[in-house]
Formats: C-alpha cells, sequence, structure tokens
C-alpha cells in the first residue's frame, strides 16, 4: 500500500509548481559614484609618435627656405689596372642568389611510413588506370580518368618535395577515382 500512495503524494506536491512570490517594484539603479575633479598637471606637451595625417590638397609653401645640408664628396674606386694576358677582364659582380629549397613541415613522428603509404596509394592507383581501356570509357568518365594521372602526377611531385600531407591527400583521391572508374 505503502508502494501506490508514496507516487501519488510525490505527484501531487509537483502538481502544483506555480511561483510563490510577487513580483516587487522594479530594481532600482544605484547612482553613480561622484566625479573626482583633480587639477591638470602642468608639464611640456608629448608630441605623438606618428605624424597626423593630412587631408589631401594643396600644400602651404614654407615661409623661411631650408638651409642646404652638406653633401658628402664621393670618391669613385680607382680604374682597373690592365691585364698583361690577352684574358678579358671580369667586372666584379654579386654571384647569383642561391636558391634554398622551401623547408617543409613534418607532421608525424616516422616519414618514412608515411612515405611508404602514400607509394602504395599511387601503386594501387597507378595498377587500376592501367587496367582501364581509355577509349572504351565515357566522355565524363574519361574526364576522371585524366584527372586521376594528374593526381599521381602531381602527389609524385609533391613526394619529390617532402610535402607528405599533400601528397598523400593526392595519392588517395587517385587511388579512389581509379577503383570507381575500374568498377564501370
Amino acid at each position: 500500500m505503502f508502494v501506490l500512495v508514496a507516487p501519488l503524494l510525490a505527484a501531487a506536491g509537483c502538481a502544483k509548481a506555480h511561483a510563490s512570490a510577487q513580483p516587487s517594484l522594479p530594481l532600482e539603479t544605484p547612482l553613480p559614484p561622484p566625479r573626482v575633479v583633480s587639477v591638470p598637471i602642468e608639464s611640456e606637451p608629448i608630441a605623438p609618435a606618428v605624424p597626423p595625417i593630412e587631408a589631401p590638397g594643396p600644400r602651404p609653401t614654407p615661409s623661411a627656405p631650408r638651409a642646404a645640408a652638406p653633401r658628402p664628396e664621393r670618391t669613385e674606386p680607382p680604374p682597373p689596372a690592365p691585364a698583361a694576358s690577352n684574358q678579358p677582364a671580369v667586372s666584379p659582380a654579386t654571384p647569383p642568389p642561391v636558391e634554398e629549397p622551401a623547408l617543409t613541415l613534418q607532421t608525424t613522428a616516422n616519414a618514412g611510413q608515411v612515405e611508404q603509404r602514400i607509394r602504395g596509394l599511387l601503386a594501387n592507383a597507378g595498377r587500376d588506370l592501367g587496367r582501364i581501356d581509355y577509349r572504351a570509357l565515357g566522355k565524363d568518365a574519361q574526364t576522371q580518368y585524366d584527372i586521376a594521372k594528374r593526381f599521381t602526377e602531381q602527389a609524385d611531385e609533391a613526394l619529390k618535395n617532402k610535402n607528405l600531407v599533400f601528397a598523400e591527400q593526392l595519392a588517395d583521391k587517385a587511388a579512389a577515382l581509379a577503383a570507381q572508374l575500374l568498377k564501370r
């Protein structure tokens, strides 16, 4: 009997869920604190670090001419001495800048495993594309075949540049396209 009465009492208590407190008057906001007026300290004005931007238009002419700054004297290098042999004189030139290969960001701890996986994907894509008769494909399928070929070429280039993330994405796409074309 107690098992039946307890849920009924609990349900009766929850059946009347009304707010018992009536809202009172709205809350009053406090007044702001009084302002503190201080006496300004007299000092030299600070010059701005950036000159102010002037509006475009004609500039006023300066009233006083500027004094010319002394220019340093130019000294020219002495002419090269004539060579005693028949070899032409080579002018000293700066060597062309040496292009350093771009540094790549390694995102995995074992790049060898990633490179093997990419080469496996490329091998699968190449094998699948080799099994497909290009002439028997429709126009859309030929376009997909060409895209898959380009993906494999770009993945090879990315591997040479050690861009493993991009190479893996391209190889994965090439393998997926080749597998779909093989099923047709």
